[in-house]
This record gives C-alpha cells, sequence and structure tokens, in this order.
C-alpha cells in the first residue's frame, strides 16, 4: 500500500457521547502499519501490514480540545487478520491508537474502538473496528506536532463452556463431516462410531437415574493404541465417556502451550474416587473422567490413547472446554501494529477562535394598555335617574372653568335627561323646571332687545 494525503470535508466529530464541531480543515494522512501477533500471523517471507487513516485537523481553537479519527483498513482479498480458530458468537475485539504530540500540548492522545463479533471460523478474515475516536483536552499556545504511534487490537472470546460432542462441535463450523473427523476431534484409525443409542445398550445395564451418552452417540474401539485429539483455545479441559466395568484404561496427554507435557491415565471401569472407586458393575453417562487444572489462556491440545485388554473397549463421549476469564491474564491474542520509522509528522496550528458576527433583529412593538377607569364611590352607589325624554331647546355657549382642572382622571356620566356638567342632578330638582326657566330668561331677552331698538329709532327722528 502506497502512503498518500487526502483532505476531508468539515464535519462533526463524537469523542465519548458529546458532538464537536469540526471547525476547520481536516487533513487525513495515510500510513502502513505492520503487524505482529495472533491475529496477524502472515505468510512466509511477507510482513502483515494494514492501512491506516489517521484524521488530524489543520487547525484548533484556543480553549478547545483536538480531536482525531482512525480507520482501518485490511486488504478483504489478501487479508493480513485471520480468524485464529473457531469459536461461539460473543467475542469482541477492541483497538486503541496512539499519537504523540508536543508543543502546545506533550505527551500521547488515544483513540479508541470495539466490535462485537458474531460466530468465527478458523482462517477467515478477522474484522477489526471500523473507527477508531480520541481527543485531548483544553488547548492552549501557538501549535502542535503530532506523530503517529502504536496501534494494538485484541481479541476477547465470549466467556463460553462449550460441549465438544463426537458428532458435532457445536461451534461455528458445524458441518457434517466423515464420523472419524468430527469438528475439532481427530481420530486414528481403528474407531468405530455409533449413533441413535436410545435403546442401546439395554435399559437393565445402566444406573437408575443415570444420564446416556450426549447426543446419544460415542466413539468406541477395542483394541489398543487408538487414539484421539483435540486442539482448544481456553483455561482448560475435561474428557467426558462412560463408567462401567467393561471399559478399559485410557492415557490422557495434555500439551498446554508454552508448558511441559502432562500425563495421566482415566479409569472408565471405575467408580469416582469419592464414592471409593469400586467397579461400576451399572453403566453411568456422560461422567468427567479427567479434568486438566487452571491454564493460562491460549491454545492447548489434549490427547487419548486406548489402553484396553482382552475383551475391553475404549470410549469417547465428548469433551468439555473450559475458556475462563481470559481478561485476568495477559492478552493472549493482543496484536501490535507499528507505523514506518519516517512517518510523516502533522503540524496543527492553535488559533484564537473567530468572533461570531451579531444578527441584527427587529424589535417588537410593545403594545399600549388603555388604563382601565374604576368609577368613584359615589357614581357607584347613587342609582341613575330615569326620566321620560322631552323636547329641549339647545343652547350653544362657551363656558370658562371657574375651578382648578382636575389632576386625576374624570369620569364622564350624562345623567338621563340632564345637562352634560358632569355632576348629578339634586334629586329634589325637576327637569322641566329648568327648561321652563331657560326659556322665560330666552324671551325677556328678545322683549327687552325690541324695546331697546324702538327707542333708538324714535330719538333719532326727534321724538
Amino acid at each position: 500500500m502506497a502512503s498518500a494525503l487526502g483532505v476531508t470535508a468539515v464535519g462533526m466529530m463524537t469523542i465519548g457521547t458529546a458532538p464537536v464541531t469540526a471547525d476547520v480543515m481536516e487533513v487525513e494522512y495515510v500510513y502502513d502499519y505492520t503487524c505482529e501477533g495472533k491475529l496477524a500471523p502472515g505468510t512466509a517471507g511477507v510482513d502483515p501490514t494494514i492501512e491506516v487513516q489517521l484524521t488530524i485537523p489543520k487547525t484548533v481553537y484556543h480553549g478547545r480540545s483536538i480531536q482525531f479519527g482512525w480507520n482501518l483498513v485490511d486488504s478483504p482479498t489478501k487479508p493480513s487478520f485471520l480468524n485464529p480458530g473457531d469459536f461461539p458468537a460473543g467475542g469482541r475485539v477492541s483497538a486503541v491508537g496512539t499519537v504523540s504530540v508536543s508543543g502546545a500540548l506533550n505527551g500521547t492522545i488515544q483513540s479508541l474502538g470495539a466490535k462485537d463479533l458474531g460466530a468465527i471460523v478458523a482462517g477467515k478474515q478477522f474484522l477489526l473496528p471500523e473507527k477508531l475516536i480520541g481527543g485531548s483536552g483544553i488547548v492552549e499556545g501557538s501549535e502542535i506536532k503530532v506523530t503517529p504511534g502504536p496501534l494494538k487490537i485484541d481479541f476477547t472470546p465470549a466467556q463460553t463452556a462449550p460441549e465438544i460432542n463426537d458428532a458435532s462441535n457445536h461451534l461455528a463450523n458445524a458441518t457434517a463431516e466423515p464420523e472419524h473427523t468430527q469438528g475439532p476431534v481427530k481420530y486414528s484409525a481403528g474407531w468405530t462410531y455409533s449413533r441413535d443409542l436410545t435403546t442401546t445398550p439395554p435399559a437393565e445395564e445402566w444406573e437408575t437415574g443415570s444420564l446416556r451418552d450426549r447426543n446419544a452417540d460415542v466413539h468406541w474401539a477395542s483394541g489398543s493404541g487408538v487414539w484421539a485429539e483435540m486442539e482448544f483455545f481456553g483455561t482448560g479441559v475435561e474428557f467426558v465417556a462412560e463408567r462401567y466395568k467393561q471399559h478399559g484404561d485410557m492415557k490422557v496427554e495434555l500439551h498446554a502451550e508454552g508448558k511441559p507435557m502432562v500425563s495421566a491415565t482415566a479409569y472408565p471401569s471405575k467408580l469416582p474416587e469419592a464414592e471409593g472407586g469400586a467397579v461400576a458393575e451399572k453403566r453411568r453417562g456422560q461422567q468427567v473422567l479427567w479434568k486438566s487444572g487452571d491454564l493460562p489462556y491460549g491454545k492447548h491440545k489434549i490427547k487419548v490413547t486406548s489402553q484396553v485388554g482382552t475383551g475391553q473397549y475404549a470410549v469417547i463421549d465428548g469433551f468439555n472446554v473450559i475458556s475462563g476469564d481470559s481478561s485476568k491474564s495477559t492478552p493472549y491474542f493482543e496484536t501490535i501494529c507499528k507505523p514506518p520509522t519516517n512517518a510523516k509528522v502533522a503540524t496543527v496550528k492553535v488559533e484564537k477562535a473567530p468572533t461570531p458576527t451579531p444578527t441584527a433583529t427587529t424589535p417588537t412593538p410593545t403594545p399600549t394598555r388603555t388604563p382601565t377607569v374604576v368609577p368613584s364611590t359615589y357614581y357607584t352607589t347613587v342609582p341613575p335617574h330615569t326620566a321620560t325624554p322631552k323636547p329641549t331647546l339647545t343652547v350653544t355657549a362657551t363656558v370658562t372653568p371657574t375651578r382648578p382642572t382636575p389632576t386625576a382622571p374624570q369620569v364622564i356620566v350624562t345623567p338621563s335627561g340632564g345637562a352634560q356638567t358632569g355632576e348629578a342632578p339634586d334629586e329634589n330638582r325637576s327637569g322641566a323646571g329648568l327648561i321652563g326657566g331657560g326659556t322665560a330668561m330666552v324671551l325677556a331677552s328678545v322683549v327687552g332687545g325690541v324695546a331697546l331698538r324702538r327707542r333708538r329709532a324714535a330719538h333719532s327722528q326727534g321724538r
């Protein structure tokens, strides 16, 4: 894979659960990482590599954090990462990418990623996390130098205890195979496979309440020296078969990874030591005839070999694989990938964040509230005067107020049948009397005016 540089678009990035806006352009640096470990076995003379696309911002603002994104790309046609074995669903792959920083920040910054896995089959491409995300704390200074560092990838299998039966391995690749090579168990020549053991052996041979053979099938042999072996990943293993007086001894060998071989003998013809070890007169199914001690998590192998005598049989029902908690020991599948020695160093400028441009807004007019006038006590206690409407003489006159203008709001009340004086009428006065008096005053003024004009005329004629 050839190293190259590219530019990504502005967008959103996530650190943990807090979204961070990528305010500036980001640059994608592409590196070829060389890997070493059990997940990347490689081939003879060829170093396993993967492509690492490391996204680094060109600029970061004072008072903010710097974020990194890692994309891991393994070739789908010639993968460097391969499944190390057959594993049931429930495993998990995790990755940690590290960069070194100097300048405004000093130290290392890690980016994390993980992926849950389904059942996997040995030899197929191992799936890596698609994305790793990480970031720093608050940045202050002028610039940051970023150097790509190591990438660690680890696999934690599901913590299960699968039962390996001699008809099917109950794992990912449980497919039909030749009857003497069932799943991970490999049988030498000389074994016979028997299935559908629901009515045979007869019921009188079985101890009351005992379990029958697992999945109603077994492998059996009448000769000495035939063997079966199985490789497994885990922290322990159990050999499972029947206990019965006609079954001969079995030699057990454990080839634990990195440790000397352990050899022991299982006695299927006898009852457990806890029960005195007497001869098993009746059959007991699914008996653990031998169990390993606690082992460091790894890839181990168990082998059982027939040591039967004349008239005896060797029987294998299956094995139990114990996975334990691999996280308590050194991660067995840990694989380390390293960048090239001449990896390009990225420079990130630290700048002042731009001042946001204020947005002009049109003020919303405040509505004018009309005060509510509360009538005085007088007007609320005096009932309105009711009178029958009558013809009235309208007199237009200019009235000059003779009292100070009130400073408090006045209530204009026009009593029925009265003038607009602003005052209530006297209860004892009649509206008809006021009209009559006004009429008399007007007639007197008219009569007086006529008499005055006559006198002036007589005087001018010499009367």
